[in-house]
């Protein structure tokens, strides 16, 4: 009966997560950076090495603040030369906004 449970609870917070991504992937937005933050390498308890992250804040024309963040290695891929001011869009069915100016 708990193997049963357990499966149907993962099955559950599986449907839940795909539900809100399906969600976030249709929103469609234009904004500005606010701030670009980079987190520091770290090593986890058993020494494994974590990659730092990029915290990318910004503001949609909208006025609703939010905020993405994505590993330092492809933050220099996908938005480099990204500045505070620089402007982002959201487009449906991206994950991520791109970098339009």
């Amino acid at each position: 009966m708990e193997l049963f449970l357990g499966i149907l609870v993962a099955v559950g917070l599986s449907v839940a997560i795909m539900l809100f991504q399906k969600k976030k992937m249709k929103k469609t937005w234009r904004g500005v950076v606010t701030k670009v933050k980079e987190e520091a390498d770290t090593y986890d308890d058993e020494n494994n090495f974590r990659e730092g992250m990029v915290v990318i804040h910004y503001r949609t024309d909208a006025g609703k603040k939010g905020k993405f963040r994505m590993k330092k290695q492809h933050f220099g891929t996908a938005y480099k030369g990204l500045n505070v001011g620089s402007r982002l869009e959201k487009r449906a069915g991206d994950l991520l906004p791109v970098q339009v100016g």
